[in-house]
């Protein structure tokens, strides 16, 4: 073997000896680092799959144990399937921070019946059927998705629908994904921990007795029911364990006893059901809940009812009459209009019109998640129990109802005030806008804050949906086409002014609002917060009659920004300071107006701690009625508008924890859609780039070794 073979062999015997233990010191490192479960780097631009501040606080202040149990089905969607193991490493990752404290399991239900029976009569977890198609099998599976986070006696559940967003995408596929899985486990973990109580610390500071009543004809109820009264009687034993005496049960079958069902009808208003026409015998499945002289009817004769869903309901009614649970949110809404043809005319035929449905029952829903959401009336003071109070569409306020908000303002109390001018009307006569008075003019006035009377138009908007109607060979056909409309104003990226409250949101829309104007000097002793603009090609106008056209051109003149939300933020001085507060039913009474001397019945207070005032110019962005009108197109606002306003809420609270976690999962990160041109190019330049480096590299060494000198020449040179 000559001395060339002989170097190169050694050379190569050399790098493979490197390799080997190189990779053998990795191996011994990472063997070294696997207990320091803080040894991880996260290199993502925002830190996505890290744990925020918040949840490290959050799981290191654990001093009992806290329970998380993931039931997710091995057979179900394959878009689901590769998200459990992002719960998986989550759960794991908690558990390490929380030092043992947090414990986790991941558990399918269809493996073991008594997990599927814990998860479905303890917790209420149930299945949800999910469509399968491939070139392997189609049909419908039963599959579960969901999360329970215990601690003692009390529990969270997620199931699929609070977890996952599925967004279609351009190319007709589905995007899934989870919403936020950080901030519903620690929300979850926060709650069951702080916000709320045990079974049996509940039932002590309930000062009422309770009674769950449950009228029921075990004999008579058709086969789909049969199985309830049952878990009434179990949820009512595990309520009876938690409160002792002051929780009582009383079953009531009408059937055994015929003056009972006179009975049930006088004191509840039972009457006997069927199953539709021809639904068999009549039969009585009704529950009812006495706390004190209060009675709250619970729902029996529904899906999925079950001794765990029961027990959730006591227990939720009875946490609503129950101060100091979960932070208390106070909502001001209007009450709901009749128009005043039809009041004119059912009162002609001598009927009672109907109540018309509230506006902002979404909004509700929302923030019931994190508050608990009470309705208050400014007729009277603002409850003292109210943590922050959210006004929505105020109409023709009394002096009387602005004294008690201004009055919540100077106990400290934070509010949220969204008063646009102009309210938005959906009839058959099309859209236009109608008008409204706030009654808080002057008020706001005093805090340095106008809502201007016009209306903001912004180039960059969200399309309003058009209705058509198409002729087509099966008949009339409606669709819809999407039009840009200036009322419908975008706000994003610079629009998005304080980011502590936008977080990562993508956009939010303000609709059909007015521009708000702050006087510096007024509020000089405030701070002054800007919320939302909107973009710098925007304008104003006061003319209604256009709002019904979607047809624009963007003026020449007046482009700027307009400030939309505006948030102030320091020691308020009360507008009624020097004054005699308004006195209830006597707004006319002039001879107490001008007697000075006579003595106020009540003494207003003049200023206010350190607090927050924050003013949105619009308040149809939050419309339930609007939402439906703008809701048949794909890509609205109305989501991402609801949790604007809980940052908003969250932020005026100071409750900076959820906001921070929830800031973070609030957008997608996704790659924009290439059009079919530019993904052409990119495919050809994917092949024929690794080619050309290939003829590159294989020149580069046919070069080299032309110009190498052989080593027999070498040899017989040296020779």
């Amino acid at each position: 073997m000559d001395a060339v073979s002989l170097d190169r062999r050694r050379q190569l015997s050399s790098v493979a000896l490197t390799l080997v233990l190189l990779a053998a010191n990795l191996v011994a490192f990472n063997a070294l680092l696997a207990r320091w479960t803080a040894a991880r780097v996260d290199l993502t631009e925002d830190g996505l799959y890290s744990t925020s501040a918040a949840t490290r606080r959050l799981l290191a202040s654990l001093d009992e144990d806290v329970f998380a149990y993931g039931y997710f089905s091995k057979r179900t969607h394959p878009k689901l399937a590769p998200l459990v193991p992002q719960v998986r490493d989550l759960l794991a990752e908690y558990q390490a921070i929380s030092r043992g404290r947090l414990k986790y399991e991941i558990l399918d239900p269809r493996e073991d019946e008594e997990i599927e029976r814990e998860a479905t009569e303890r917790y209420g977890v149930q299945s949800t059927p999910f469509r399968l198609a491939s070139k392997y099998e189609a049909g419908i599976v039963n599959a579960y998705f969901a999360i329970v986070v215990r601690f003692g006696d009390q529990y969270v559940r997620y199931g699929f629908e609070d977890l996952i967003d599925v967004e279609p995408l351009p190319d007709g596929d589905i995007d899934v994904r989870f919403r936020n899985l950080e901030y519903d486990l620690t929300r979850a973990i926060k709650k069951v921990v702080y916000g709320f109580r045990g079974g049996a610390e509940l039932f002590e500071r309930v000062e009422r007795p309770v009674r769950l009543v449950a009228i029921m004809t075990p004999a008579r109820l058709p086969e789909v029911f049969r199985e309830i009264p049952e878990a009434v009687r179990k949820a009512a034993e595990e309520l009876e364990e938690k409160g002792g005496d002051k929780f009582a049960f009383e079953e009531i079958d009408p059937s055994q006893d015929p003056s009972a069902e006179q009975q049930v009808f006088q004191r509840y208003g039972a009457r006997p059901m069927t199953l539709g026409l021809f639904g068999g015998e009549p039969f009585y499945l009704y529950g009812f809940l006495e706390v004190g002289e209060r009675v709250e009817q619970l729902l029996l004769a529904g899906e999925n009812v079950t001794a765990a869903t029961i027990r959730e309901a006591v227990e939720d009614a009875l946490r609503r009459q129950t101060p100091g649970f979960l932070k208390t949110l106070g909502v001001v809404t209007p009450e709901p209009d009749i128009p005043p043809e039809l009041w004119m005319q059912l009162q002609a035929q001598g009927r009672m019109p109907p109540r018309p449905p509230e506006e902002f029952q979404q909004v509700k829903r929302w923030l019931e998640r994190d508050y608990k959401v009470e309705s208050v009336s400014l007729d009277r003071s603002v409850p003292t129990d109210v943590d922050v109070l959210l006004v929505l569409k105020p109409k023709h306020l009394s002096e009387r109802e602005v004294y008690h908000l201004d009055q919540y303002l100077m106990r400290g109390g934070r509010v949220v005030l969204c008063a646009g001018n102009y309210e938005a009307n959906f009839d058959q006569m099309g859209l236009h806008l109608g008008p409204v008075e706030t009654g808080l003019r002057d008020w706001l006035a005093h805090y340095g804050i106008e809502i201007q009377k016009t209306l903001v138009l912004d180039d960059r908007n969200q399309p309003l949906p058009i209705p058509e109607v198409r002729m087509t060979p099966l008949g009339a056909l409606r669709t819809w086409r999407l039009e840009p409309y200036p009322y419908l104003v975008e706000v994003r990226d610079e629009g998005l002014v304080q980011r502590d409250v936008a977080a990562r949101l993508r956009a939010v829309g303000i609709y059909w609002g007015s521009p708000v104007v702050v006087d510096r000097e007024k509020a000089k002793e405030l701070e002054v917060i800007e919320l939302l603009k909107s973009s710098q090609r925007s304008w104003t106008d006061d003319d209604l009659s256009q709002v019904a056209f979607v047809d624009y051109t963007v003026p020449e003149e007046g482009l700027e920004p307009r400030l939309l939300g505006v948030a102030l933020r320091g020691r308020f001085e009360s507008f009624f300071r020097g004054k005699q507060p308004p006195q209830a039913g006597a707004a006319d009474d002039e001879d107490r107006k001008d007697d000075t001397s006579a003595p106020p019945e009540e003494l207003p207070l003049e200023r206010s701690p350190e607090t927050v005032l924050a003013v949105i110019g619009n308040a149809e962005f939050l419309s339930d009625f609007v939402a439906r009108a703008l809701g048949v197109q794909e890509g609205g606002f109305f989501g991402e508008n609801l949790a604007f306003v809980q940052n908003l809420l969250d932020w005026a609270t100071l409750d900076s924890d959820m906001l921070e976690i929830r800031s973070r999962g609030a957008t997608a990160r996704r790659l924009e859609h290439l059009e079919p041109a530019t993904e052409a190019s990119v495919e050809a330049a994917n092949y024929a780039f690794p080619l050309l480096v290939l003829f590159g590299l294989g020149t580069h060494r046919l070069w080299r070794r032309r110009r190498a000198i052989p080593a027999v020449s070498v040899r017989r040179a040296e020779a």
